[in-house]
């Protein structure tokens, strides 16, 4: 068998793709597999000798005549087809696509023939977006910012590629490092973030350092990141005294810092890679969490990880950081502290909203079979009553095909759908169920009419069994009278 795995995204997702790519090793041992990345985040595949062959993919140079003065679709296409051509001649017989991205659905769907088997993102022959999977169609639907999922990402490449990791996939690799000479005992602070709103300022890592250096005198404080952090290293060493501070920003290659994170106590960083790496080394972590970023997906695995979250970084003092993390050096959990748990759900939040909890229940209905969540807010009722309506009335335009012609129902059932839109927006708690409606439709293949009115109206059909938990039975009893079937 000959497996191609796509991670086309960050170093941190390349570093969460590790033990899905070592268990389909493990499932498949005579299996040969390749991986495909960004050149740009190369360094996160050394020590992961679970894959035979590691290839690049210059994203850039493929899109590059796009986006320049005058644009060049042809060379972009012609581009695309040089770097297609020799993988398709791999013959691969089952494609991972971990990336969940348009673009890397397009080169999936390029690279797989009919006998190709696919997991993740890819695109119908007409070229629609197609989710191969349940699972990928769940991370369509309910992941991402602002949505409802909890389920760790991680958890999601293995719930799609249909395995279960044990401790072996998650261990960190035996890389040879540098010497960088530090104390037996340190805590890591990686000073930077994958993106720069999700970082924080030098004064505000200085003050917390500052924090831990009048509870704890001579402590020794690591500083990692990269080589353009410099500057920012030094502004908070300057701020701050009383600590033994080791500067290796810009010093390290990717490969040291699995050495220098699994020999720390602990490890202190925003959404990044480190937090990745400590989750192979399973080094102790609190990840400050700031912005657009949903924890649950992204979070540190390691046994003992905590998240301190704020919607900005006027949210999370310096002091307030310095507090949390002496506490946990005190062995003392801090209140406001997310809590790394096991099972479904990879942290542990209580102060979460009713909106927020009904929603995640609803997704755990639809999915795992679980109970519907009790609507406590009559607007859910009036939602799920209208959502009901505006569904029969656009079975009905389905069934009037046949008779009127499709040129006619059509703007009818993009009412419908416009409709159904504007309830999620108004009612969020049922933007989970209308989440997941909209993901069954995309995945309604190409085919003759009939057959796409057939799918179609089959997902219709599921819409309104899933509606039926939230419709009084006398309103249920009377759209069954107005059916005709009492």
């Amino acid at each position: 068998m000959k497996i191609l795995i796509l991670q086309l995204a960050r170093l941190g997702d390349i570093y969460m793709s590790w033990p899905a790519v070592r268990a389909v090793r493990r499932l498949h041992p005579d299996a040969e597999i390749h991986f495909l990345t960004r050149p740009r985040f190369e360094g996160a595949v050394e020590g992961l000798t679970a894959i035979d062959k590691h290839l690049s993919l210059s994203s850039g140079n493929i899109l590059a005549p796009l986006v320049q003065e005058n644009a060049d679709l042809n060379e972009a296409l012609q581009r695309m087809s040089d770097f297609t051509a020799p993988l398709q001649a791999e013959k691969y017989d089952w494609i991972i696509n971990l990336t969940f991205s348009p673009f890397s659905s397009y080169l999936t769907h390029a690279l797989s023939s009919e006998t190709t088997r696919v997991s993740g993102y890819t695109r119908f022959d007409d070229g629609y977006f197609r989710p191969a999977d349940d699972m990928s169609a769940y991370f369509y639907a309910q992941v991402g910012i602002n949505k409802p999922n909890r389920v760790h990402l991680a958890d999601i490449f293995a719930a799609m590629l249909d395995i279960e990791y044990i401790e072996e996939d998650w261990a960190a690799p035996e890389i040879k490092a540098h010497n960088f000479n530090l104390p037996e005992n340190y805590m890591v602070l990686h000073v930077g973030a994958s993106e720069k709103h999700k970082a924080l300022s030098s004064t505000t890592w200085a003050t917390a350092l500052q924090q831990i250096a009048d509870a704890h005198p001579n402590a020794a404080v690591v500083l990692i990141g990269a080589g353009a952090e410099q500057i920012y290293a030094r502004e908070i060493i300057s701020q701050c005294s009383g600590l033994r501070i080791f500067d290796l920003v810009g010093r390290t290659q990717i490969s040291d810092l699995f050495a220098v994170i699994k020999g720390s106590d602990l490890l202190i960083g925003c959404d990044s890679a480190p937090i990745h790496i400590a989750s192979l080394t399973d080094t102790p972590t609190m990840n400050i969490s700031v912005g657009n970023v949903n924890f649950w997906e992204t979070g540190p695995k390691a046994s003992l990880s905590f998240i301190l979250r704020g919607e900005t970084e006027q949210d999370l003092s310096g002091d307030r950081i310095g507090s949390a993390i002496n506490q946990l050096l005190a062995g003392i959990v801090d209140q406001d502290l997310v809590i790394r748990t096991s099972g479904l759900v990879s942290y542990a939040k209580e102060d979460e909203t009713a909106i927020e909890a009904f929603q995640w229940n609803l997704v755990q209905a639809i999915y795992l079979g679980g109970r519907y969540p009790m609507a406590e807010r009559l607007e859910v009722i009036q939602a799920a009553m209208k959502l009901q309506d505006v569904n029969n009335f656009m079975i009905e335009q389905f069934n009037l095909i046949s008779v009127l012609g499709l040129e006619k129902v059509a703007p009818l059932i993009e009412q419908g759908e416009e409709i159904i839109k504007t309830i999620s927006r108004i009612v969020p708690e049922m933007s989970p169920l209308i989440n997941w409606y909209h993901a069954e439709k995309i995945r309604v293949a190409p085919g003759t009419q009939e057959e796409i009115r057939t799918a179609t109206l089959n997902v219709h059909e599921r819409f309104n069994q899933q509606l039926r938990a939230y419709i009084p039975q006398e309103e249920e009893k009377k759209a069954e009278v107005v059916d005709g079937t009492l």
